[in-house]
């Protein structure tokens, strides 16, 4: 338990910085075979953003709008 408690917040960290630096990944529903350009999740183009970058930008917004 002590274990999981010590290494949860180096990989929280981890991960938001590997977003931060590389925000885009490829579509799931268009890989593997490449770019689908009927595909809604990516608009054809193959590549879609990070659930931690969504994270980051919505509350990036949420902040900026509260600060007005």
């Amino acid at each position: 338990m002590a274990l999981l408690v010590a290494c949860l917040p180096i990989v929280t960290v981890s991960y938001f910085a590997w977003c931060y630096a590389s925000p885009w990944g490829v579509c799931r529903r268009c890989a593997p075979g490449g770019k689908n350009h009927t595909c809604r999740a990516c608009d054809g183009t193959g590549m879609r953003p990070r659930i931690g970058w969504q994270l980051y930008v919505y509350l990036r917004r949420l902040h900026h709008d509260g600060t007005r």
